[in-house]
């Protein structure tokens, strides 16, 4: 029994210590949720864009693979060479004509990878303040909602 006051002090200690910080822990992730630790990275590769004149339109086309573990969302993509960039998807008609529309923001689950390919998903490069020949190359800024942006230089190439 003599022990008794002293086991007591120490089992509350414990519990205060546990309970604090497990308070702290959830009080953090709540204001910092946008800075949730990203394992492993967003991936831009195979890229490559069309020639195309001054003040008229291009397209680019990659490979984006989410090896993060969580989804990401595509929010916009910018170039310097061009007046806008917008994803647009190529779509069949009922008459057996394609065309394009806009595509809008993409979800890239943890793992996968979004496929920017001719007859598909593509760049639309707008209003091209320069030409492009082929040999030349272009930068692409990519933004996302968890990783930021990244960027990808491409080269102007003819379709293989």
């Amino acid at each position: 029994m003599k022990y008794l006051p002293q086991l007591l002090l120490i089992l509350l200690s414990g519990c205060f210590l546990f309970l604090g910080c497990g308070s702290e822990s959830n009080s953090s992730n709540d204001s910092n949720s946008k800075q949730e630790v990203v394992l492993g990275k967003i991936a831009l590769d195979n890229g490559w864009a069309r020639p195309g004149s001054q003040q008229a339109k291009s397209a680019a086309y990659l490979r984006i693979s989410n090896g993060t573990a969580s989804p990401d969302t595509v929010l916009s993509f910018s170039s310097d060479i061009a007046e806008s960039v917008e994803l647009h998807e190529s779509i069949e008609n009922n008459d057996g004509t394609t065309s394009m529309r806009p595509a809008g923001q993409q979800v890239i689950k943890d793992g996968d990878k979004l496929l920017l390919e001719p007859g598909g998903l593509h760049l639309m490069l707008i209003n091209l303040t320069q030409d492009l020949a082929v040999g030349d190359s272009l930068q692409l800024s990519i933004d996302f909602a968890r990783v930021g942006t990244k960027n990808i230089t491409v080269p102007i190439q003819i379709q293989n």
